[in-house]
């Protein structure tokens, strides 16, 4: 061993002695061979280094030509200049030692100050000049997660840190893809200038991912301060098997503000299908990473027979990071107006929203204030506060005021109240409230109706396992004073049982609810006499079934005969007013007269079948289902609606068949019990053919239940995937009065909606006179929308 390290080193001196070149190269190796009386030195697994120059070459072989100062490393070569502090890795380099270049033969790894990593072939490295250049595709990396996909070639001047390609696919870390032809880009500031520059987002980076959001332009400049394009064309649409986008905005210049996060637009053509639509001389939008941003929203325009035409033009306005708010003012023809604001505030754990408007028509002014606020007092309890008023009955409906305020549901009632509800723990809840009810179409006080407070506490209480069901307590109660002078006060105590389901041997399906109630009440009205009363009310009610199952070849019958038996000692109060009816979801129920005051007294029996019949996927063809309540006398304190009162109740029941995935049909009814008459009958039917769906409804009450019979039809024509036409109405036909007609027209795609709208309603309240309007709007999705009337001028501002 000691031989071998002793003829090694002298190998070594005698190579040195032949080297006296000035940039001297220095070996290390276990394998070491001189030949051509030392031009040639070839080592395996060894270690070239060159002191001077703070280069370190390494790889499996290594050929050094002394007369053409060449050092060539074959087969996992390696690179160090820690002078640059740059590294190579390939299958083959080759160094001159005069010219100072390096040439990697093959794929080639390169990095520079753990800042950026080039992929190539063939690459040449000149530390004179600090230049890098192939003529092969390259992937450029830097440490912000941008990829550079050089076509054709490139070249890297590392001390300037610029790259020049012609063609250049650029890759941001956002995964936005930008092509650029001629590029030069600046990694020291960031900047990017090219030609024929096409920016391709990501399909969602606008909110849509089915867009295909593409930004073309002639040249750029780019930054971190901002991003110029000139003659740039802009589209959000998909234009997959298709020849033109739906919309694009040609602009003389796009500008990206980075910093105030910005997209800026100069001289810009609307178009769309390749039409000239409007022209904007500026205009600008935040980009997709702001949230929020002050500034001018789109503005509509409306017409109404009532008020005639106007036009809301927002502004909303960033107060903080909690707060902001939308001035919507509103102005018509006949320089009227309305000053409209929407408020909105998020506090640690709630949120307010709030909206208010003025208006004065020349003789009177008028207001309305809606707001709603909610949020937790803690983990366990939580509160929502509302507000609804307005000076004028017919405030809202004149103005059309739902149609600018997320708040108003309603333009006939108000409805404010502050509610709780505290989960105590996992078994015990309490929920209390304070209403105030305005119905606009009344008059003076008669119009209020006050409830507070109104309140449930509900427990689950623990009981053994061995009951094999739940027991439930819970009290209730409220104050509520209506029609100016009268006054109810209740308060109800419940024990209630519910027993698990469980099935005899016979198959008997069965489950049972015991219930004792007490019942407390106070009524107070002008001309009669003070109501008091103190009750306590028990009711127990079996219910079994016996579910039979029929398997076919094709489809599975099955018929399940049910019978519930309720029993009650107690007299029942007096709610023959209530407006209920039986059906056959609610016939076996516990509750069926729906008042928390009262419990149904007596004995009844409720029977009834349900025949149904599905096929092999489990999807029903036909449900058949009729009941009815049997009694063992009158009981006139019970609602007569439901029928009820009388030892037998109407005939409820109904038909829904699906023959096919085309049409559908539905029936529902009331049959007096002796099958004389009909009290109640509900038709529905959809039919859905190719592109066609219309549905149609008939609901007709008669004899015990009123006169009433109304007739409605919602039908769409999809002509194709993008257009469909689309109708809408209702009608009294007792009356012969219809409410409403509604037509549209539609055309849809990922990037543009359009409608063309013509509605027209029917006021039966004489103050209020019919109104129709056609409207049309136009979504440029998922920027802005206009919004106008036929016969309105239209004008643009964002």
């Amino acid at each position: 061993m000691k031989f071998k390290i002793i003829v090694y080193n002298f190998l070594l001196l005698i190579f040195l002695s032949f080297y006296s070149i000035s940039d001297e190269i220095q070996f290390e190796s276990e394998n070491l061979q001189v030949f051509e009386q030392g031009n040639i030195i070839k080592s395996y697994k060894g270690k070239a280094i060159i002191p001077e120059k703070k280069i370190e070459i390494e790889g499996e072989n290594s050929i050094y030509n002394k007369e053409k100062a060449t050092l060539e490393v074959i087969n996992n070569a390696k690179f160090y200049d820690k002078e640059k502090d740059i590294y190579i890795e390939s299958e083959k380099l080759v160094y001159n030692q005069i010219s100072n270049v390096v040439f990697s033969k093959g794929k080639t790894f390169l990095k520079i100050e753990n800042t950026y990593e080039i992929y190539s072939k063939d690459l040449y490295y000149d530390r004179n000049i600090m230049d890098i250049s192939s003529i092969f595709d390259t992937v450029v990396k830097d440490n912000k997660e941008n990829v550079f996909n050089l076509a054709d070639g490139f070249n890297f001047d590392i001390i300037k840190e610029v790259i020049s390609s012609e063609k250049t696919n650029v890759i941001d870390n956002k995964n936005n893809n930008y092509e650029f032809e001629r590029v030069k880009i600046n990694l020291k500031i960031n900047e990017i200038a090219g030609k024929e520059v096409k920016v391709n987002f990501v399909d969602n980076y606008f909110g849509d991912e089915n867009n295909d959001p593409i930004l073309k332009g002639k040249s750029t400049i780019s930054n971190d301060d901002e991003t110029k394009i000139y003659k740039a064309v802009f589209t959000t649409c998909n234009t997959e098997n298709k020849k033109c986008p739906g919309w694009e905005l040609q602009s003389d210049q796009f500008r990206h503000d980075k910093k105030n996060r910005l997209f800026q637009y100069k001289n810009s053509w609307l178009k769309m299908f390749n039409k000239r639509l409007f022209f904007f001389p500026y205009f600008s939008h935040p980009d997709p990473t702001v949230k929020r941003k002050s500034g001018f929203l789109t503005p509509s325009y409306g017409n109404s027979k009532n008020k005639g035409n106007w036009a809301n033009i927002p502004y909303y306005k960033i107060l903080s990071d909690s707060k902001d708010m939308t001035f919507n003012p509103r102005v018509y023809a006949d320089d009227k107006f309305i000053l409209q604001s929407e408020y909105r505030e998020a506090f640690k754990n709630s949120n307010l929203i709030s909206d208010f408007s003025y208006n004065n028509d020349g003789k009177n002014s008028n207001t309305h204030l809606f707001a709603n606020l909610g949020g937790k007092f803690n983990e366990k309890t939580s509160y929502n506060l509302q507000i609804q008023n307005v000076s004028n009955e017919n405030y809202l409906k004149i103005n059309d005021m739902a149609f600018t305020s997320p708040l108003i549901i309603s333009e006939s009632s108000l409805h404010s109240y502050f509610n709780i509800d505290n989960n105590i723990d996992k078994n015990t809840n309490f929920i209390g409230s304070f209403k105030v009810y305005e119905d606009l179409s009344k008059k003076d006080s008669d119009k209020y109706q006050y409830i507070f407070p109104e309140f449930t506490f509900k427990k689950n209480i623990d009981i053994d396992k061995s009951y094999n069901g739940n027991l439930i307590f819970t009290t209730n109660g409220y104050q509520k004073k209506y029609d100016t002078n009268k006054y109810d006060g209740v308060l109800n105590n419940e024990f209630l049982f519910n027993s698990n389901s469980f099935i005899s041997d016979k198959g008997l399906q069965n489950n049972y609810n015991l219930q004792l109630k007490n019942l407390n009440s106070y009524t107070e009205k002008p001309n009669d006499e003070n109501n008091n009363s103190h009750d306590i009310f028990g009711t127990m009610l079996f219910r079994t079934s016996y579910p039979l199952k029929k398997e076919m070849e094709t489809y599975t019958n099955y018929l399940t005969p049910t019978l519930s038996a309720r029993y009650s000692p107690n007299k029942t109060k007096d709610v023959s007013g209530v407006d209920r009816k039986l059906n056959f979801s609610n016939i076996f129920s516990l509750n069926r007269i729906a008042s928390s005051d009262s419990v149904e007294g007596g004995r009844s029996i409720a029977i009834g079948l349900t025949y149904e019949k599905m096929d092999l996927k489990n999807d029903s063809i036909l449900t058949f289902n009729i009941a009815n309540n049997i009694a063992d006398k009158k009981n006139i304190n019970l609602p007569k609606k439901s029928k009820l009162d009388q030892t037998r109740s109407d005939i409820i029941g109904g038909i829904t068949y699906n023959p096919n995935k085309i049409i559908n049909f539905g029936y529902g009814f009331s049959y007096d019990r002796d099958l004389d008459y009909s009290n109640y009958d509900s038709i529905s039917t959809s039919i859905s053919l190719n592109n066609f769906v219309t549905d149609f409804k008939y609901i007709t009450e008669n004899h015990d239940f009123g006169d009433s019979e109304n007739i409605s039809n919602t039908t769409t024509i999809k002509f194709n995937n993008e257009n469909s036409l689309s109708f809408n109405t209702s009608k009294n036909l007792r009356d012969d009065f219809t409410e409403f007609h509604n037509f549209m027209y539609t055309y849809k795609t990922d990037c543009l909606l359009a409608t063309l709208e013509y509605n027209k309603k029917f006021y039966s309240n004489g103050s209020l006179m019919p109104d129709e309007s056609l409207m049309f709007m136009i979504r440029f999705i998922p920027f802005t929308e206009i919004r106008g009337t036929a016969n309105s001028a239209l004008s643009y501002t964002k």
